[in-house]
């Protein structure tokens, strides 16, 4: 692979983790959810006047499966950008659609590590990280996520990540002497 981003002095990255490619059908259903409920929305504007032509109909049916595969490749595109470092100074995650962004949260910023297991995480049989940093950003970027600067979404172990963040904060505030 090739580097996506420098690391600081002396750092190293220490868990370098691939979501679970159940991602992808996960961001495919809420894709898939939604554009169903447009539809049932615009029902009587689509539907109604196709079921009278059975022609129609049919090319509705097409029109909606090519959405359908288009869902999915998008679904598998954004996938495919999802990844997450933790080293020994910071958590990095990459997300993106056709491009891509890298953030990074210093773990001295990181006030409080959450381990989600929403409804649909659930379902799909996953879990997730958030992390509140001390700037209190507010974001929504996955369904709700709403005071997580940060998430790490389908991660393999949140709650083993969650205890590896937590020691890497306690020994960097230690190594520094800083307080929290």
């Amino acid at each position: 692979m090739k580097k996506l981003f420098e690391l600081q002095e002396v750092e190293k990255v220490v868990n370098d983790i691939k979501p679970l490619p159940i991602l992808k059908w996960y961001f495919f259903l809420r894709s898939a959810i939604g554009l169903f409920i447009f539809m049932i929305f615009f029902a009587w504007i689509i539907f109604i006047p196709a079921l009278i032509f059975s022609i129609i109909s049919w090319s509705l049916i097409f029109f909606i499966l090519v959405i359908l595969v288009i869902l999915y490749l998008i679904a598998n595109n954004k996938y495919n950008y999802q990844h997450y470092w933790i080293t020994n100074k910071r958590v990095l995650y990459r997300r993106g659609l056709i491009g891509y962004r890298i953030s990074s949260i210093p773990l001295e910023r990181i006030s409080d590590v959450i381990v989600s297991r929403t409804f649909w995480e659930r379902i799909f049989g996953f879990g997730s990280i958030l992390i509140q940093s001390l700037a209190g950003q507010m974001t929504y970027p996955h369904g709700g996520r709403l005071g997580a600067e940060g998430s790490l979404i389908a991660i393999p172990d949140p709650e083993g990540t969650q205890k590896l963040i937590f020691e890497l904060i306690k020994k960097k505030r230690k190594t520094e002497k800083l307080s929290f």
